[in-house]
């Protein structure tokens, strides 16, 4: 095969491949129910918005619990906001619990891992993301380790 038509063929199976990766963007909101919580404190409500553009990962949203347990006792509302890519690299994310910074990697076509770390070194949290086959469902997850302890925890989030 000619070097030309080499070019194509790889070409076009790179795009095929980048076009079976789901678009995650729009607005999901936070199933509490089909979420299960273990010991980690169970919010009352969450969104998150997100913009993708693969690599580019976009995403901002929030947990919330009238009774002030979400984050800092207290705390009725958990921010946070990241602005990055899919590419193995570091990034930073802000938010009301921890700054730091966040690195995700494309694990298969429906599945993105991250691994955050807090900027003082306290928090650590890696999730799993998965979006569903048919686009509606992203399933999170989270192992989380702080001076406090472990715990676990897996959100359930269904496109508004």
């Amino acid at each position: 095969m000619a070097l030309w038509q080499t070019t194509v063929v790889l070409g076009l199976v790179l795009q095929l491949g980048a076009a079976a990766v789901p678009d995650m963007s729009g607005t999901w909101r936070l199933n509490v129910q089909k979420s299960r919580w273990g010991k980690h404190t169970k919010p009352d409500a969450g969104t998150v918005t997100i913009e993708h553009h693969e690599p580019a990962f976009k995403y901002s949203g929030s947990l919330t619990s009238p009774n002030g347990e979400v984050g800092e006792p207290g705390d009725a509302t958990r921010t946070y906001a990241f602005d990055g890519a899919i590419d193995g690299k570091e990034y930073p994310v802000s938010g009301t619990l921890a700054a730091g910074n966040i690195l995700f990697r494309r694990e298969s076509a429906n599945t993105v891992t991250s691994e955050f770390k807090s900027s003082e070194g306290k928090l650590t949290q890696s999730a799993r993301t998965t979006i569903s086959s048919d686009g509606k469902t992203l399933t999170r997850v989270i192992q989380e380790k702080d001076p406090k302890g472990d715990v676990s925890w897996t959100e359930v989030y269904e496109r508004k």
